[in-house]
C-alpha cells in the first residue's frame, strides 16, 4: 500500500512538474568553439589501416542503458487503444537490395547499428566502426571510426556513432564521442562534416569539450545547426545529471570555419526529460529560423513533450529552448522485463518507454510532419511498436495517427522509422520470441491508409540462426531507417542479428525496399557498338509479386512482354518497360547509346620549307573514346592526346627531309578496332619551287657526296643567267656565282674546299624559276 501511495504522488508531482514547466525558457548553459579543428586527408587514405581492435573496456556495463528514471508504472500491463492486432494486408514482395553489414570486429555489445543512403553510397557506422558501399553491396572501405579523426588529440575509439546525410547541402555528418580520460573529464564530442557528397573524400574536422559524459547522444541535421541530445553523467562517479540539447553552427561547419561555435543548454535529473530527440529534417528544409523540436515519451501520464530549440548564432546568449507543447497520446505502458529469445533463457535489453532515434521531420506543400516510434508492452509481457506522426498546419503541433504494431504473439521492439516525400511510411524492428531467434523484418503503410495501421504486408530482411547468451542482455541500442534521395519511394534499413548462437558474435545485414510499386530497368551493357547485342532486364519491387511486362521503345519499333529480352539497335534507343503487378501499372526507362567503330583523319600529305620549325595538325575523329598521335621523326607533340596540336619538328628529319605522323582513334569500349591515319611531310630548301620555263632544264651535281670541289652541270640553260648560291640546312649562303647559256650544256666546278661537312642545298635561280638539288660534302 505505502508502495502504491508513493507511486501516485510521484505521478500528481510529476504531472504538476510538467505543466509548471511548460513555456518556460532556459537560457544557454555554456557557449563554446571547438577545442580543436583541421581539415583532413582524403578518408580513404586514413582509413588504409583498416579495422584494429582497442580498449573498450569501459562499455562493459559501467554506464547501463537505464530504464527511464520517471516511469510511473506499477502494473505490468494495461489494455492498449490503439494496438494493430492483425497483419497488413498490401501485398508486398521482397527486397530490392539486402547484403551483409559489419559484424563484432571489437567484441562489444550492443553494436548501435546505424546508416543512411545517399545519391549514390550507402554509410554504415557500429561500435566500433564503419564501412561504405555502393547501393549493390560492394564495400568501398571499412576501418574503425576514430581513423576519421585520425592526427587529433584526445581521439579514443569510444562509440555511439551517428551519421547523418544533408539532402539540401548532399554533406555528409558523422560524430562519435571520445572518452579518453574515462571515467572523469573533460569528455570530447567529434563531428566531422564532408567537404563534398563523396564520404570517401577530405572532412572538416571538430572537436568540443564537454565537462559531463554525454552518453547516447543524437544527431539532428536543420537549417541553422546540427542538433544534439544526450544523457548526461558525472565525471568520476557516472551519476545521472539530467539531459542535454546542444547545437553546432552548421553554416561555419560546412565551410570549415574553426570557429563554429556550440551552444549548450542542461536539464537537472529532477526534470522528467529523458532520452530526447532533436528533429532531424530529410528534404526541404522549413523556414530559416524555425526552431529545432526536440522530443521526448513520458510514460504515466502518457504524452510527447516538444521543447523548442533556438539558435542564435549573431549573439549566442540569446539562444533559447523552451517547453512549448505536451501532447497527450493514447494510453501505453513502457515497462517490459526483456525480450525472450529462442534457445536461450538469457532476455534481450528492449530500451522501452523511450523515443527511439530517429525523429524524422519532412516539410510538405501544407503540413509538416514528424515521425517517431517506441518500444512498449502490448500485452502479457510482449513487446510492440507505438509509433506515431505527428502533424503542424502552421499553428501548433497535434496527434495526427499513432499506433501499436503487434500482430501476433512475437515480441517487435528496436525500431525504426522514416516517411518518403509521398508520405508513404517505412517502419523497421527486431522480432524474437520462444520460438524465433532475433531477425529483422519491416513493415510500412501507404499514404491514405487508414490512419494508425501498418497496412504493408509484414517482409523479412535477415532470419536469425541462434541466441545471444552474454548476460548483459544488452541489443540494439538502436537501428536506422532512411529514405534514398535519389529514389523516391524506397527506404534502406539496417539492423544487427545473430547467425549462430554466440555470446558477442552479432552480424548486422543492409537492405532496401519500397511499399508503393516500382518498376527497375536496366541494360547491359548501356553503350553498345553498332550491330552488338544488348541484354535488357526489367523487375517489379512493392508491388504483389506477381509482375508482368510490357517493353516498348523510342525510336518506335521494338517490343516484348519478357522480363529479359535481347536487342540490337541500330541507333540510340530509349527502352521504356511498364510493369503490372494486377492492380497498377508503372514504367522505367534505360537509354543505349550506339557507336559506329571510329574513324581517324591525320590531315593531307604536305610539302614543307626546311625551316618550318612548328606544324599544326587538326585531325578528325569519330566515335573514339581517346586519340594518340605519334611520329615516325624526332619531333615532338605540344599534346598527343588533342585533336588539334602542334608539332614541332626535328633537326634530323628535316635533314632527312622526310617525316610522318600518324592519328590513332581509339574505340569506344563497346567497340573493338582503333582507325589510324598517317600523314608524310617532305621537307625542302626552297618556298614556292617552280620549273624554269622550258621543261627540259635540269641539273646534275657530280660526285655527290662530294669533297674538295663538285661539278655542275646545267642542261637547257639558252640564254638565261643562272645565279648558283649555296646554303646550309640553316640557311646560311656559304658559296655565290653565276653562270650563263646558249650552250647546250654550260658545266660550273664548284669550289667547296672552304665548306665543312654535312649536307647542303644547291639553288640555281634565274628570272623565270628555280631549281635545287641537295649536296653532302664530306
Amino acid at each position: 500500500m505505502k508502495k502504491i501511495s508513493i507511486s501516485l504522488l510521484s505521478v500528481l508531482l510529476l504531472a504538476g512538474s510538467l505543466s509548471a514547466q511548460q513555456n518556460v525558457v532556459y537560457h544557454p548553459t555554456l557557449v563554446a568553439k571547438p577545442v580543436y579543428f583541421d581539415v583532413s586527408p582524403p578518408l580513404k587514405d586514413m582509413a588504409a589501416m583498416g579495422v584494429t581492435k582497442g580498449d573498450n573496456s569501459w562499455k562493459d556495463g559501467v554506464v547501463k542503458n537505464q530504464p527511464n528514471p520517471f516511469r510511473n508504472r506499477q502494473n505490468p500491463w494495461e489494455p492498449d487503444p490503439v494496438v494493430q492486432r492483425a497483419f497488413g494486408t498490401t501485398s508486398a514482395d521482397t527486397t530490392i537490395e539486402n547484403f551483409p553489414g559489419n559484424t563484432n570486429t571489437q567484441g562489444v555489445i550492443p553494436p548501435d547499428t546505424y546508416g543512411e543512403v545517399g545519391p549514390t553510397r550507402y554509410f554504415q557506422v557500429v561500435n566500433l566502426h564503419y564501412a561504405i558501399y555502393t547501393k549493390t553491396g560492394t564495400k568501398i572501405l571499412q576501418a574503425n571510426n576514430s581513423s576519421v579523426w585520425n592526427g587529433l588529440p584526445n581521439n579514443s575509439n569510444d562509440g555511439d556513432a551517428t551519421l547523418n546525410y544533408d539532402e539540401v547541402h548532399d554533406r555528409w555528418v558523422f560524430s562519435q564521442f571520445s572518452l579518453p580520460n574515462f571515467p572523469t573529464a573533460p569528455f570530447f564530442q567529434m563531428i566531422a562534416v564532408s567537404q563534398t557528397n563523396d564520404p570517401t573524400g577530405s572532412w572538416y574536422r571538430y572537436q568540443y569539450q564537454f565537462s559531463f559524459m554525454g552518453d547516447y547522444p543524437k544527431m539532428a541535421i536543420w537549417p541553422d545547426g546540427i542538433y544534439m541530445s544526450a544523457n548526461r553523467f558525472s565525471s568520476g562517479s557516472t551519476t545521472y545529471q539530467g539531459t542535454a540539447a546542444v547545437s553546432y553552427n552548421y553554416a561555419k561547419m560546412l565551410t570549415g570555419d574553426p570557429s563554429a561555435e556550440m551552444v549548450l543548454f542542461t536539464l537537472p535529473a529532477s526534470n522528467a526529460a529523458y532520452c530526447f530527440l532533436p528533429s532531424d529534417c530529410d528534404g526541404e528544409f522549413p523556414p530559416v529560423g524555425t526552431p529545432n523540436y526536440f522530443a521526448y515519451l513520458n510514460d504515466g501520464p502518457d504524452q510527447i513533450v516538444i521543447y523548442e530549440f533556438k539558435s542564435d548564432w549573431t549573439n549566442t546568449a540569446n539562444s533559447t529552448f523552451t517547453q512549448t507543447t505536451v501532447l497527450p497520446v493514447d494510453a501505453f505502458n513502457g515497462s517490459l522485463n526483456g525480450i525472450t529469445q529462442k534457445g536461450n533463457t538469457v532476455k534481450l535489453d528492449d530500451l522501452s518507454g523511450r523515443l527511439m532515434y530517429r525523429m524524422q521531420f519532412r516539410k510538405f506543400s501544407d503540413h509538416w510532419s514528424m515521425v517517431a516510434n517506441a518500444t512498449v508492452n502490448a500485452g502479457s509481457g510482449i513487446a510492440g511498436i507505438r509509433w506515431f506522426e505527428l502533424r503542424s498546419t502552421g499553428s501548433a503541433w497535434s496527434i495526427y495517427q499513432q499506433g501499436t504494431y503487434n500482430p501476433d504473439n512475437n515480441s517487435r521492439w528496436m525500431g525504426s522509422i522514416a516517411m518518403d516525400q509521398n508520405g508513404n511510411i517505412g517502419l523497421g524492428f527486431s522480432i524474437a520470441s520462444s520460438t524465433i531467434y532475433a531477425s529483422i523484418r519491416y513493415t510500412g503503410r501507404k499514404d491514405g491508409d487508414p490512419l494508425g495501421q501498418m497496412t504493408l504486408e509484414e517482409k523479412g530482411i535477415m532470419n536469425g540462426g541462434g541466441a545471444q547468451t552474454d548476460n548483459s542482455s544488452r541489443w540494439g541500442d538502436y537501428s536506422g531507417m532512411s529514405v534514398d534521395p535519389a529514389d523516391p519511394g524506397t527506404f534502406w534499413y539496417t539492423q544487427e542479428y545473430i547467425q549462430s548462437t554466440t555470446q558477442v558474435g552479432w552480424r548486422t545485414r543492409i537492405a532496401s525496399f519500397s511499399i508503393v510499386l516500382k518498376a527497375v530497368a536496366t541494360a547491359t551493357p548501356q553503350s553498345v557498338c553498332l550491330g552488338d547485342t544488348c541484354q535488357l532486364n526489367a523487375s517489379g519491387h512493392g508491388g504483389s509479386g506477381t509482375y508482368t511486362y510490357s517493353w516498348t521503345s523510342i525510336p518506335a519499333g521494338f517490343t516484348s512482354t519478357l522480363s529479359n529480352p535481347t536487342v540490337i539497335p541500330a541507333v540510340n534507343t530509349q527502352y521504356i518497360c511498364a510493369v503490372n503487378d494486377g492492380s497498377s501499372t508503372t514504367t522505367d526507362t534505360v537509354a543505349v547509346t550506339v557507336h559506329n567503330e571510329p574513324t581517324a583523319f591525320a590531315g593531307s600529305d604536305q610539302n614543307l620549307n626546311f625551316t618550318v620549325i612548328t606544324l599544326p595538325l587538326s585531325g578528325q575523329a569519330t566515335d573514339y573514346a581517346s586519340v594518340k598521335w605519334t611520329t615516325t621523326g624526332d619531333g615532338s607533340f605540344a599534346s598527343d592526346t588533342s585533336l588539334s596540336t602542334v608539332y614541332s619538328t626535328g633537326w634530323q628529319e628535316r635533314m632527312a627531309g622526310t617525316m610522318s605522323v600518324t592519328l590513332t582513334a581509339n574505340p569506344i569500349p563497346s567497340c573493338a578496332t582503333a582507325a589510324t591515319s598517317t600523314m608524310n611531310v617532305i621537307f625542302s630548301p626552297a618556298v614556292g619551287v617552280q620549273n624554269l620555263a622550258d621543261g627540259n632544264f635540269s641539273i646534275l651535281v657530280t660526285p655527290n657526296p662530294a669533297s674538295g670541289s663538285c661539278t655542275l652541270t646545267l642542261t637547257h640553260l639558252k640564254d638565261a643567267v643562272a645565279l648558283i648560291t649555296l646554303t646550309d640546312l640553316t640557311g646560311r649562303q656559304v658559296y655565290t656565282s653565276n653562270a650563263s647559256g646558249p650552250a647546250a650544256s654550260v658545266v660550273k666546278v664548284i669550289d667547296l674546299s672552304g665548306v665543312r661537312a654535312g649536307v647542303y642545298f644547291l639553288r640555281v635561280k634565274t628570272d623565270t624559276g628555280t631549281k635545287s638539288e641537295k649536296i653532302i660534302v664530306e
